[in-house]
């Protein structure tokens, strides 16, 4: 971090220590001679009803207008907002050091993601506009209770808006650089007194990416998505409520699913021939006179294939139905979704489209290629809960739940150009199976994954002070999967490269041929839970103790035939103290302590595959420990200013773990690096496996903080509101081993946003920047793990007597945050 950013935020800091610890004074004065108080939101947290300040859960909830004022447009904006909260750009969310980092088939990400109550694997709602969105709630720590399922660090839950019983609606029109326009709008339709509709729809396009390919192929970072939406909200007699809504997203960009914006940030690697570590062809940058235009500046490429990211047949219908028996409501929520997501492009980093001559090659080599993702879902659920509705001390909720999946998944990398490739020969000489793509990369995966839960949950209230909240949970998760991968060597060192040969992992030695597939299956089964103690001394005041047990099933990497491939469930035991607190009706102080204790948790690491021919993923567990400090703060110290902050603190650490190699370290050579387990040796280079004990989770930035300000004044046409946001990120590593090249540094934004609401309350005309002063920032390294280089000629690396290769360089793509934006968007109600 420069210390010009250290400066900022030290100030920022002391400017939010400062207005809390002036707040209570000035509130008291202010309280005598204006009358008003602060908002107070309503969640469902606890699927009920509840004020935000009376629920003993660290939640962060952000309704639609103050993500109008604040600027709140995308996840990245909910990351920034939310302590111990975490995005990786990858489309990869983590909380309080609990998450996944890894794509492949069969394994279950560590923070659930619902909508309106639905247990959706997309994350693709989340980037929906305010205009669709009544509020998001982000309920932080162990949810092993009412919602369960790959809750281990917490869940989100979007909550749309319902149709309204009159007949009106808004459009919404904005304009930006990069040539982005999006239009959307929505119209509520009563047919009868008990019959509602809402009709919505948005297409936003920015012509103009993020990144300037000074290559022949398109820009990185262009945004083309269209979103439908139907609801039907309707009371069935006196007693049911019934309502069902129906969407349909269709995303068309280079951004892809997680508004994935990465670039390879560091040199060409153009002195090797092969790649030593798992290369299955020539180093495509071998003897490249263009230098990376990304090492200067990260906002710009060279590339000669189009990229792409396309979500296509993202349908999502979900409902809920509400019996009144009187003494408790009876409710149902269901749903079901499916999507196709296909992402791909230039493999090869660089423009090169013609043959080139590489020393050794009988044949021209061509360093032109592809990759390509591609996965299909389908899932649905259906849950039943009894919640009370008694007004004595005891109240309670039971449910049952279950889900079922449908998963495909195909990732391939090709050379589209190299004849060779498309007829294989196996290693003995023989024909293989024709290759007509011509890829020497092709991974297959397919999973049926099924879920059934019974809970339960009840708080008894022994006074007005004290109450007590205990609930159980059991989970019942079956995964079963298939997989197959294909590698095909193309070597200057066989026949000249004159022929390719299939060198896929031969996972059954004892048939005859390549039995390049395989078969997994498994079960695992927990009950979790919590036990809270609430203290309430009075009606502004909240404090609350917390035990919680956390579970994520086990699960596989399919896909790789990875010599480890399955892993065990995760575990959590999670303590938590805090608190809750409202001064003088216009201070709003939350706070939390935590200390997470995890069993087994699921790293996947980049290692060999079982042949030796590439690189695999092991799927492994570990121990570690995760205990931090979050605060949140909402002050409105006139009817006209509004300040909120938030503050994270989170310190972890990998406690039990060991032996993997650094693949963009592979020969422990960092002065950080901690060697043992031994060491193994794969063309040339020595690979020496480390233990990981003492280093931080991937994802867990130490420091957050976000600070936003807001001042309305009021005219007699309508009210000007200025508003402004700062947010800063500490440093985060995305591997757990200690190696720079994982890591990412500190960076800061600053958005900038004015307001016009008329009078009667028809228009709003915004002008906003985003990132106003275009700081660099990097969110994670990108959908690739960073490499090891070994230039040519090589110094070598001298052990006990024996040469090795020595490593020069890393090969590194960082996801990069969005440049300064600006633009102005017109609101219309009626």
């Amino acid at each position: 971090m420069t210390s010009f950013n250290s400066l900022r935020l030290r100030l920022a800091l002391a400017a939010g220590a400062s207005a809390l610890a002036l707040s209570a004074p000035a509130l008291a004065q202010e309280a005598a001679g204006d009358d008003f108080t602060i908002q107070e939101l309503v969640v469902t947290a606890e699927k009920r009803e509840q004020a935000l300040q009376d629920v003993p859960v660290a939640v962060s909830a952000f309704t639609s207008s103050q993500r109008d004022v604040v600027g709140m447009t995308g996840i990245q904006d909910f990351v920034n907002f939310t302590p111990g909260m975490n995005y990786s750009g990858t489309d990869r969310v983590s909380l309080r050091g609990a998450g996944r980092n890894t794509f492949y088939v069969g394994n279950d990400p560590g923070v659930a993601t619902y909508t309106d109550g639905f247990y959706s694997a997309s994350s693709s709602e989340l980037f929906k506009t305010p205009l669709f969105v009544e509020r998001t709630e982000i309920l932080r720590g162990p949810q092993g209770t009412l919602y369960g399922r790959n809750a281990m660090g917490g869940a989100v839950n979007t909550v749309s808006k319902r149709p309204d019983h009159e007949f009106g609606g808004e459009l919404r029109a904005m304009y930006g650089d990069y040539d982005r326009t999006r239009v959307e709008g929505v119209v509520s339709i009563p047919v009868a007194d008990t019959l509602r509709f809402k009709i919505g729809g948005s297409q936003d396009w920015q012509r103009q990416g993020f990144i300037e390919n000074i290559g022949t192929a398109n820009d990185g970072g262009t945004i083309k998505r269209t979103y439908f939406e139907f609801q039907a909200d309707a009371e069935l007699g006196d007693n049911a409520t019934a309502w069902v809504r129906y969407s349909r997203t269709n995303w068309d960009d280079t951004m892809g699913v997680g508004d994935r914006l990465a670039n390879l940030v560091t040199p060409y690697d153009t002195t090797r021939v092969f790649q030593p570590i798992g290369g299955l062809l020539p180093n495509p940058q071998y003897g490249y006179t263009t230098a990376n235009p990304a090492v200067s500046d990260p906002y710009k490429m060279n590339t000669n294939r189009d990229g792409y990211g396309h979500l296509r047949g993202n349908h999502l219908l979900t409902a809920q139905v509400t019996y009144d028996l009187g003494w408790a409501d009876l409710k149902y929520i269901g749903g079901f979704q499916q999507y196709n997501y296909q992402t791909g492009g230039d493999y090869d980093g660089t423009s090169r489209a013609g043959p080139i001559t590489i020393p050794g090659m009988l044949v021209p080599y061509y360093p032109d290629q592809t990759t390509d993702f591609n996965e299909h879902k389908k899932y649905y659920s259906n849950e039943i809960n009894l919640s009370s509705k008694a007004d004595g001390p005891l109240t309670w909720i039971l449910g049952l739940y279950q889900y079922h999946e449908k998963y495909r998944q195909q990732i391939q990398l090709a050379a589209p150009q190299q004849v060779q490739l498309a007829t294989p020969l196996t290693l003995a000489g023989t024909p293989a199976a024709a290759n007509p793509a011509r890829n020497f990369a092709d991974q297959q995966a397919s999973l049926i994954s099924k879920a059934y839960a019974v809970f339960g949950q009840a708080t008894y209230r022994f006074n007005e002070t004290w109450a007590v909240t205990g609930g159980l949970r059991y989970t019942k998760d079956e995964k079963d999967g298939s997989e197959s991968q294909r590698l095909v060597l193309l070597s200057p060192s066989l026949f000249g490269g004159a022929a390719a040969f299939d060198v896929s992992s031969d996972m059954d030695a004892a048939t005859p041929g390549v039995q390049n597939f395989r078969n997994l299956s498994g079960s695992w089964d927990a009950v979790t839970g919590s036990l809270d103690v609430d203290f309430t001394p009075d009606s502004d005041s909240l404090y609350y103790a917390k035990y919680s047990r956390g579970y994520k099933s086990g699960g596989f990497l399919l896909g790789t035939l990875a010599p480890q491939p399955q892993a065990k469930e995760e575990k959590v035991d999670a303590f938590e103290v805090g608190m809750k607190k409202t001064i003088a009706r216009r201070l709003i102080l939350n706070g939390s302590v935590f200390y997470n204790d995890y069993k087994d948790l699921q790293l996947n690491l980049q290692q060999l595959n079982a042949a030796g021919t590439a690189s695999a993923n092991n799927f492994v567990n570990v121990d570690a420990t995760a205990w931090g400090v979050e605060l949140e703060a909402q002050w409105q110290p006139t009817r006209a200013l509004q300040m909120s902050a938030s503050y994270g603190y989170l310190n972890t650490e990998i406690t039990k773990g060991c032996c993997f190699y650094d693949p963009a370290d592979p020969s422990a050579l960092l002065p950080g690096a901690k060697p043992a387990g031994g060491a193994a040796v794969t063309n040339g280079v020595r690979l020496v496996f480390q233990d990981l004990k003492g280093s931080k989770l991937f994802q867990s930035p130490e420091n957050k903080f976000a600070f936003n300000a807001n001042y309305t004044f009021d005219f007699a046409p309508g009210s000007l509101i200025l508003s402004g946001t700062y947010t800063w990120t500490d440093a985060t590593i995305y591997q757990p081993f200690n190696d720079p090249a994982f890591e990412v540094p500190a960076y800061g934004t600053a958005d900038f946003r004015v307001l016009w609401k008329d009078a009667d309350g028809k228009y709003d005309l915004i002008g906003f920047v985003k990132n106003a002063f275009d700081e660099e920032g990097f969110t994670s390294t990108g959908s690739t793990n960073p490499t090891a280089i070994f230039a040519n000629p090589n110094p070598g690396l001298v052990v006990g007597g024996t040469p090795y290769l020595r490593q020069t360089g890393v090969a590194i793509s960082r996801g990069i945050i969005q440049p300064r934006t600006y633009g102005v968007e017109l609101q219309y109600r009626f």
